[in-house]
């Protein structure tokens, strides 16, 4: 018996191999019925629609929402005014609606005296989201000055539960981008009445409202100094923070902090971002010593991220709630006393021309 290897037979397959393969691929295919080959390109195919949506709305929650602010606000389109009641005589109210050529719609109401010979300081007030436009009734007499008091512009069921909450997201997201816009397209209309002093104008965001202050504060120059009362730094790390009583395991609390941080558009709207832009601008960032939604450390991060000149002072008690009036009337003294001095560097500044962004 000879045992060996054949090198011809060897060669004609080296040279055969390119066919061979071509023809195992060819079987394997007739192997497999085009039924099956069919069955799977759906699953693939929305597989693929799914991530790439997932990574477009991703992106749009990451980007910069700048450009949209400005857009968005417009031009004043219509105004409509409804005197209200005001105890007293010494001081007028009015609640005001105010509609851009965009869509945009902002209400607000406006406290005044009702005798000076004067245009008068204005205080534009973001509050919370319970308190809106109603923060003016805790304001009071007003003093040789005018306040106004926005709600925020979201079309939606006000107190939303269970599945409701999930189809009231898209409403809430609209409403978190409008309210910068609005915040602008207000002032368009108060610095025009005559008995608002253009060259005196704050804006004072209260908890809430600390992170459209921030942006509306940067974007738009014509407030001469921004008040942050109740605020902080790090959307992501308060919403986590203020879940601990809700949520007890740690990786499901950082999990929901996550998709809330996402769902609020927290990169757009975190105020570290924003407050360096203020500046020559005044800022005031106030805190609470007890502020148990507010760790120390992220107020102090907020003030810290503000450019020159600016301020942070701490007031005794927690934070600030529709439970507790008596913390935002103190607030507002505060704000009240040092709008009107005489001496204040923001009550006298020079105005940089023109009528803000758009």
């Amino acid at each position: 018996m000879r045992i060996g290897f054949d090198s011809t037979a060897d060669a004609r397959d080296c040279q055969n191999e390119p066919w061979n393969q071509t023809r195992g691929i060819a079987a394997m295919k007739e192997s497999v019925p085009k039924r099956s080959r069919r069955r799977w390109l759906p699953p693939v195919i929305a597989v693929a629609v799914v991530v790439a949506a997932a990574c477009l709305w991703l992106f749009d929650h990451l980007r910069s929402q700048e450009a949209q602010f400005i857009r968005r606000r417009g031009k004043v389109a219509s105004v409509q005014v409804t005197p209200g009641d005001a105890p007293g005589g010494a001081f007028l109210s009015a609640a005001v609606r105010i509609t851009a050529d965009t869509g945009l719609s902002v209400d607000l109401r406006v406290l005044r005296p009702a005798q000076s010979s004067q245009p008068l300081p204005l205080v534009l007030l973001l509050g919370g989201h319970r308190t809106g436009r109603d923060a003016v009734d805790l304001v009071g007499d007003p003093g040789p000055m005018v306040v106004a008091a926005l709600d925020y512009p979201y079309q939606g069921p006000d107190k939303p539960r269970g599945w409701q909450i999930v189809s009231s997201i898209p409403a809430i997201q609209r409403g978190l981008l409008d309210t910068p816009p609005a915040v602008s397209l207000a002032l368009d209309w108060l610095i025009e009445q005559p008995w608002v002093d253009r060259t005196r104008v704050e804006l004072v965001g209260v908890s809430l409202g600390v992170p459209f202050a921030a942006v509306a504060g940067a974007l738009d120059p014509r407030f001469r100094r921004v008040w942050l009362i109740h605020g902080a730094a790090d959307n992501r790390g308060l919403f986590e923070h203020n879940l601990r009583s809700r949520i007890a395991h740690g990786w499901l609390r950082a999990g929901a902090a996550d998709l809330l941080y996402l769902l609020a558009y927290g990169p757009t709207f975190e105020p570290a971002r924003w407050v360096p832009r203020i500046a020559p601008r005044s800022v005031v960032v106030i805190g609470a010593t007890d502020d148990e939604r507010l760790p120390r450390e992220k107020v102090e991060r907020l003030y810290a991220a503000a450019g020159e000149p600016k301020e942070l002072l701490w007031t005794q008690g927690r934070h600030i709630e529709p439970s507790r009036p008596e913390i935002l009337r103190q607030l507002l003294d505060t704000v009240r006393t040092r709008v009107l001095q005489p001496s204040d560097p923001a009550s006298t500044p020079e105005v940089p021309g023109g009528a803000g962004p758009g």
